[in-house]
């Protein structure tokens, strides 16, 4: 199965200033479950944040910031947009090189 994941996160600056500002990304996950799809969300939000912040000691896990699968994607995002979302296996990583 494919999982639309969507989570916030706060940039450096955004984070220093310590507003209620943040940003999102989203991609997919196949994963057997939505659980397991969720997991590996959390898991790919993590250590992107880290590699934002290149800070070992910035958590998105500890930070709180909004998760989740996204029930109805063509709700919130077109087609097109849709088409240009990285799709992930679980264990694998997106590129965050157009994410930034």
């Amino acid at each position: 199965m494919r999982y639309l994941y969507v989570f916030g996160y706060q940039t450096p600056p955004q984070l220093a200033r310590s507003v209620d500002d943040e940003d999102s990304a989203a991609f997919f996950i196949e994963a057997p479950s939505q659980a397991e799809a969720l997991a590996w969300g959390r898991e790919v939000s993590e250590k992107f944040v880290r590699d934002l912040h290149r800070n070992d000691e910035v958590s998105w896990k500890a930070l709180d910031y909004a998760h989740w699968i996204e029930d109805l994607p063509s709700s919130r995002f077109t087609p097109a947009d849709l088409a240009r979302l990285d799709t992930v296996s679980v264990g694998s990583y997106p590129d965050w090189s157009s994410w930034r």
